[in-house]
C-alpha cells in the first residue's frame, strides 16, 4: 500500500506571484555568507598577500639605508632677566606656542643654516655644492637648500626640549649636522643678544647725554625765573599768605557774630523789653566798669546783712546801716543801667569799626594770594619740568649700571642639552614594517575584494535565499564537501567497490541528503508508477550528479528505476556508469532502428537500469518533437519499471527539455549555490510554467555547511561516532553490460 499524497507542487500552468513582478532584491549581507565567501575565495587574500610580500621585499632591498642622528636643545629660561627687559630676538620666557614656532623658524633661518655650511666646509663637499664652485653663492645656496631638506626640527611635547633631526646615507655626516645646527642656532643667538645689548647700551649712553643737557636747561630756567619774579622763598611765602589769609578770616567771622549780637540786644533794650537781670547778663554792661564796681559792692554789702542778720534783728541800727547802703547801691546801679542804650550803641559802633577794618585786611591778603598763586603757576611748570628730566636722567643711569653689571651673566634663552650620537643602525627602510605593512596591504586587499564579490554576488546562497526570491519549495539540499574529505572518502570506498565510478562513490552526508528527497517525493507520489525529470538552468549545475544519486537511491529502496539520458547534446551518465559511447540509445529508439529491451541496460546496482542517449542527431529538439517521445514512459512501465528518472539538457542555453513535458510527473530543478545568478533561475522557471512544465520543486547543490543551519550540526553530530560505518547505497549487484533488458525478474 502506497503512503498518502503529500502534494507540494503548484498546479500546472500557474505561473509563481513573484515572477511576473520584479526580482526579488538581493538579500542583506551577514556574517555567515562573508565566512563562507572567505572560505570559497580564500585564495584571493592568500594570493595578494603573497604578491605583497614579494613587492614589499622587492621594495626593501631597492631601498638604500637611512640614518638619523637627533641633538637636543632646551629652551625658556625660569629666571628673570637682570635688565628687566627682553631683547628682541633673545626672548627670555617661551612658553607660548607663537614664541616656540619663532624659534623653531628662527632655526632653520638661512643665517643658521649659513653657520652650519661654513663650520662643515659643506660647500668642498660635490653632493652639496651642487656642481657649483665651493667658493660661489650658488655652492652655498644648494648647500643650505639640502640641509634644510635634510633637518627636521620639532618640540617635544609638555616638555622645554627641541629635536633637531637630521636624516641621511651617512651616519658620521648626519651626527656632525644635527650637532652643528644645534650649536649654530646657539651661538646665532648669542650673537643677537650681544649686538642687542650692545645697541641698548649705546642708546642709553646718548639718551643719558640728552637728558643730562635738558636737566641742564630746565634747572637754569627755574633759577632765571627766580630772580625775576623775587621769588626765592615762593613757598614759603605761600604758606605764609594762606595761614594768614586763614586767621582774618576766621577773626571776621567772629566780630560778624558780636557785632550781630549787640544789634540784636540794643535793639531789644530800645524797645524795653529786657529787664535787669538779662541786661545784668549782657557781657557789654557787665563789663562796664561801673556797673562792675556796684556789683562788686553789692555782693559785699549783701554778704555782711547775712551775717549780722544771724545776730541781730531788722530793727538793729548795724542791720539798718548796711541796708541803707545796700539801697544806696541798688539806686546808683538803677541809674548806671538807664544809661545802657548808650553803652550798648557805642559798643555797637565798636564792633562795626572793627569788622569794616577787618574786611579790609582780608581783602589785602587775598590779593597777595593771588598774586603769589600767578607766579606760582609758571614756577611750578617749570619745577615739574625740571623734576621729571631729573628723574628720566636717574632711570637712565640707573640702567646703564644694570647693564655693566648683569653683561654675560644672564642665562641664555637656549642652550645644548644633548649632542647627538653617531648611528648605528638605519631608521629606514625597515624590513619588518615594510614586509608586514605590503603583505597586510595585500591580505586586505583580498579581504575587500571578497567583500565585493560577496556582495555583487547574486546566487542563492541558502535555503532561505531560495524560497524568498523563487517562491519555490526546496525539497531537497545536498551539502558541499571539501574537497579533502570527499577525496578520502573516495579512496575508502574505492577499496570497498572497485568496480563504480567515483561519480558514483557518495559520502554518508550525501547519502543521507538524498535519503531526506526521495522521502520527500516518496509522499509526493500519486501512483505506483511516477517519471521524476531533473533539470537544471545552465551546464555544470549538478543536474547528472542529481538524478544518478537519485536514481541509485530509488534502486536501492527496492524500486525497479529506469534512468534515461535525455542530454542528447552533452551526454555524460554514459561516462558515469562505464558505458562505451558506441552503445545505442534514446535517439536509435526514437528513430525506430532498435527496441527497447536492447537500449536498457543494466547500472551495475540492483534494480538500475540505463537508457543512454545514443548516437547524436543535428537537431534533438526536432527529434523529440516529432518522434513520439511520450511511448518512452510507456514502454518503460510496460516493461516493469516503478521510476523514471529523466537526466536532462540545461534550459538556458537550448529548448530540448521543453519537448519533455508530457513524461515528467514531477520535475526537480537543480540549482549550484553560490553560483548561479537568480535572474538566470528565474527565467528557467518562466520557460517551464510557459511551456506548461509543472516545478515541483528546487534541489541545492553544493549548499554550504553553514547555510544549512540547525539541520547540518544534527546531521554531523549524530554521524560523528559512526563514521567507519557504510552510508551509501551503492552495492554494486553485477558489472555485466549486455544484461538482459529486463531486471525487474
Amino acid at each position: 500500500m502506497q503512503p498518502a499524497s503529500l502534494n507540494l507542487t503548484r498546479p500546472a500552468y500557474e505561473m509563481p506571484p513573484r515572477m511576473e513582478a520584479e526580482a526579488e532584491p538581493q538579500s542583506a549581507l551577514n556574517p555567515a555568507q562573508l565566512v563562507d565567501g572567505m572560505r570559497r575565495h580564500s585564495w584571493i587574500p592568500i594570493t595578494l598577500s603573497l604578491f605583497g610580500l614579494i613587492l614589499g621585499y622587492a621594495y626593501f632591498k631597492r631601498q638604500k639605508p637611512v640614518y638619523e642622528a637627533v641633538s637636543v636643545a632646551q629652551f625658556g629660561s625660569e629666571q628673570q632677566s637682570l635688565l628687566g627687559m627682553n631683547g628682541v630676538n633673545s626672548p627670555t620666557s617661551l612658553a607660548d606656542e607663537k614664541s616656540v614656532n619663532t624659534l623653531i623658524q628662527a632655526a632653520k633661518s638661512r643665517e643658521v643654516m649659513g653657520r652650519v655650511v661654513s663650520e662643515l666646509n659643506l660647500t668642498k663637499i660635490p653632493a652639496f655644492a651642487g656642481g657649483h664652485p665651493a667658493s660661489s653663492k650658488e655652492a652655498k645656496d644648494n648647500a643650505i637648500f639640502m640641509i634644510n631638506s635634510m633637518i627636521r626640527i620639532s618640540l617635544r611635547k609638555d616638555t622645554r626640549l627641541i629635536d633637531f633631526a637630521v636624516t641621511g646615507a651617512e651616519p658620521e655626516q648626519v651626527a656632525s649636522l644635527s650637532n652643528q645646527a644645534v650649536l649654530s642656532l646657539v651661538a646665532e643667538l648669542e650673537s643677537q643678544k650681544s649686538k642687542t645689548m650692545q645697541s641698548a647700551v649705546q642708546s642709553l649712553v646718548s639718551e643719558g647725554q640728552r637728558l643730562q643737557e635738558k636737566l641742564k636747561k630746565s634747572e637754569l630756567a627755574m633759577h632765571d625765573y627766580k630772580r625775576s619774579n623775587q621769588a626765592i622763598s615762593l613757598d614759603e611765602r605761600k604758606d605764609l599768605v594762606l595761614t594768614k589769609l586763614k586767621e582774618l578770616s576766621s577773626e571776621l567771622n567772629q566780630q560778624s557774630k558780636e557785632r550781630l549780637t549787640l544789634e540784636t540786644q540794643l535793639q531789644a533794650c530800645k524797645e524795653g523789653k529786657l529787664p535787669r537781670d538779662e541786661l545784668l547778663n549782657l557781657p557789654t554792661i557787665a563789663s562796664h566798669p561801673k556797673v562792675s564796681s556796684i556789683l562788686t559792692q553789692l555782693q559785699t554789702q549783701k554778704a555782711s546783712l547775712a551775717l549780722i542778720a544771724e545776730r541781730y534783728k531788722p530793727k538793729h541800727p548795724k542791720y539798718e546801716a548796711i541796708q541803707v547802703v545796700i539801697n544806696s547801691q541798688e539806686e546808683q546801679l538803677n541809674v548806671v543801667l538807664a544809661d545802657a542804650m548808650h553803652l550798648l550803641e557805642s559798643s555797637c559802633e565798636h564792633a562795626r569799626e572793627m569788622e569794616r577794618r577787618l574786611q579790609e585786611q582780608l581783602k589785602k591778603q587775598e590779593s597777595d594770594a593771588l598774586d603769589l598763586e600767578q607766579l606760582a603757576v609758571q614756577y611750578n611748570v617749570l619745577k615739574r619740568e625740571m623734576e621729571s628730566d631729573q628723574a628720566v636722567y636717574e632711570s637712565v643711569l640707573s640702567r646703564i649700571k644694570q647693564v655693566d653689571v648683569s653683561r654675560g651673566m644672564e642665562t641664555p634663552p637656549i642652550w645644548v642639552h644633548q649632542l647627538a650620537m653617531v648611528p648605528g643602525e638605519p631608521i629606514s627602510p625597515n624590513a619588518k614594517k615594510v614586509v608586514g605593512s605590503s603583505t597586510a596591504g595585500g591580505f586586505m586587499l583580498g579581504l575587500a575584494i571578497i567583500g565585493l564579490i560577496v556582495m555583487q554576488d547574486r546566487s542563492i546562497r541558502s535555503v532561505d535565499d531560495a524560497r524568498q526570491r523563487l517562491r519555490v519549495p526546496v525539497l531537497g539540499t545536498i551539502a558541499n564537501l571539501r574537497p579533502s574529505v570527499l577525496a578520502e572518502t573516495q579512496k575508502a570506498q574505492e577499496q570497498n567497490h572497485s568496480g563504480l565510478t567515483p561519480v558514483l562513490l557518495a559520502h554518508k552526508a550525501v547519502a543521507e541528503n538524498f535519503r531526506e528527497f526521495r522521502a520527500i517525493i516518496a509522499r509526493m507520489a500519486k501512483s505506483s508508477h511516477t517519471c521524476h525529470m531533473v533539470v537544471s538552468a545552465v551546464p555544470d549545475e549538478g543536474k547528472t550528479f542529481v538524478s544518478t544519486h537519485l536514481a541509485v537511491s530509488l534502486a536501492s529502496q527496492g524500486f525497479r528505476t529506469l534512468l534515461i539520458d535525455m542530454d542528447l547534446r552533452r551526454s555524460q551518465l554514459a561516462d558515469v556508469f562505464g558505458i562505451p559511447s558506441t552503445r545505442k540509445g534514446v535517439i536509435d529508439l526514437l528513430l525506430e532502428e532498435v527496441s527497447f529491451s536492447e537500449v536498457c541496460l543494466s547500472g551495475g546496482i540492483a534494480h538500475l537500469a540505463i537508457l543512454p542517449a545514443g548516437k547524436r542527431v543535428a537537431n534533438p529538439a526536432e527529434l523529440l518533437s516529432t518522434c513520439g517521445v511520450e511511448r518512452l514512459k510507456e514502454m518503460a512501465f510496460a516493461a516493469g519499471f516503478d521510476r523514471i528518472v529523466i537526466d536532462t539538457a540545461p534550459l538556458i542555453p537550448v529548448n530540448d527539455t521543453l519537448e519533455l513535458g508530457a513524461l515528467a510527473d514531477s520535475t526537480f530543478l537543480v540549482v549550484r549555490c553560490n553560483r548561479t545568478p537568480t535572474d538566470i533561475v528565474q527565467e528557467a522557471i518562466r520557460k517551464l510554467y510557459q511551456t506548461g512544465i509543472p516545478l515541483t520543486g528546487l534541489v541545492l547543490n553544493r549548499l554550504a555547511h553553514r547555510a544549512r543551519t540547525y539541520d547540518y550540526y544534527y546531521h554531523r553530530s549524530y554521524y560523528k561516532a559512526n563514521d567507519q560505518e557504510e552510508s551509501a547505497p551503492l552495492r554494486p549487484n553485477s558489472r555485466g553490460m549486455s544484461n538482459p533488458p529486463r531486471i525487474i525478474g
